[in-house]
């Protein structure tokens, strides 16, 4: 019972982080800050979390496993598996359709992300994602 709790509380985090193409486009004067919107979520994550305490133990358990061991978790549990790889290509569909602007957004974003991580944390990235070595030379050029 506990699975398809976790699975879903995977598939809702990860689909809500680009928006819905049916949808219509968030409007950009919320009125509100980020830092505003973001602590409203935040809270309402607690509040929901307080609500389920079994799946705050499973994000807890999944947050302190190693990479390893997630990998032998979701070999453990195909159908979570599924779920995500289905929200990552809904993400990546929604990606291909942004306009210009939106994915050079989205690129900047990107870059501030990475120039965050440590020197190590950044070789193990490129290492396992020899792509973006590619896409980070040719933005200093």
């Amino acid at each position: 019972m506990k699975t398809p709790l976790l699975a879903l509380l995977l598939v809702t985090v990860i689909t809500q982080a680009a928006p819905e193409g049916d949808k219509p486009a968030r409007r950009e004067g919320s009125g509100k800050p980020d830092v505003q919107r973001r602590e409203e979520f935040k809270n309402r994550r607690e509040e929901f979390l307080k609500k389920h305490p079994e799946l705050k133990e499973a994000m807890e358990k999944l947050r302190d496993m190693t990479p390893e061991e997630r990998q032998a978790w979701l070999k453990d549990h195909p159908e979570v598996a599924a779920k995500i790889e289905k929200a990552r290509e809904a993400m990546k569909e929604r990606i291909d359709n942004l306009t210009p602007e939106q994915k050079e957004k989205l690129r900047e974003k990107m870059k501030e992300r990475f120039d965050k991580l440590s020197p190590e944390e950044q070789a193990e990235l490129l290492k396992k994602r020899p792509e973006l070595k590619e896409k980070l030379e040719e933005a200093k050029k």
